[in-house]
């Protein structure tokens, strides 16, 4: 269960900028009359993919770090 959920969370940030792409060319598409009301919520929450891939970057350096650490210390053992 935990490893599906750790797979699941690295998809996370691709699956979210793909909605908000998929909503802006949606609506960009649809050409209206108002047609402008997609950018400011697209460009506000752009930065949010960023920020979801630094903190899925960061979360496996910090699982690599700890594993380095544990062969590391079953080296040492040896």
């Amino acid at each position: 269960m935990n490893q599906t959920l750790q797979t699941i969370g690295h998809w996370t940030p691709a699956a979210f900028c793909a909605f908000i792409s998929f909503t802006a060319l949606s609506a960009y598409a649809s050409g209206g009359p108002d047609a402008g009301w997609w950018k400011p919520a697209f460009f506000s929450f752009l930065p949010m993919c960023f920020v979801f891939v630094g903190a899925s970057t960061w979360q496996m350096q910090k699982e690599i770090r700890v594993l380095r650490k544990q062969v590391t210390d079953l080296q040492a053992k040896k």
